[in-house]
């Protein structure tokens, strides 16, 4: 399984999870890939899905392991991670599995509240996060 993720130019857009595991953290947007779906085409889904954002000039920064805890069921996975852009934020919105939307700059994230160890080792070689 591959979950993923992504960066945004401005600032890195973090989103507030809804529901388990890990609710309430933050986390950057993505989810699991569709059978048949590239991690792109996955990117550009979960990224409108989450966020009615559509997102271009995606460049693959690195991948990550990470565990992943869910209905008792432990699943071990590799975030892959995007770097992107988006064609505008005026329709973003908060939507499914997303209670909050932020857009912080690198040295303003609170690594401790990250809900996973994968976005926390990204964001660090990003240059991002204190704590």
């Amino acid at each position: 399984m591959i979950r993923y993720t992504h960066f945004k130019q401005r600032g890195i857009i973090l989103i507030g999870r809804k529901h388990a595991p890990r609710r309430g953290y933050l986390d950057l947007p993505g989810g699991f890939v569709g059978h048949g779906e590239t991690l792109e085409e996955a990117l550009q889904r979960e990224t409108q899905e989450e966020l009615n954002l559509v997102v271009k000039n995606l460049c693959y920064f690195g991948s990550f392991p990470n565990r992943y805890d869910y209905n008792g069921v432990t699943y071990f996975t590799v975030d892959a991670i995007f770097t992107c852009k988006a064609s505008s934020l005026r329709a973003m919105m908060p939507r499914e599995e997303v209670s909050g939307i932020s857009i912080r700059m690198p040295g303003e994230i609170d690594l401790r509240r990250l809900a996973f160890s994968s976005v926390r080792q990204a964001l660090q070689k990003y240059g991002a996060g204190k704590g």
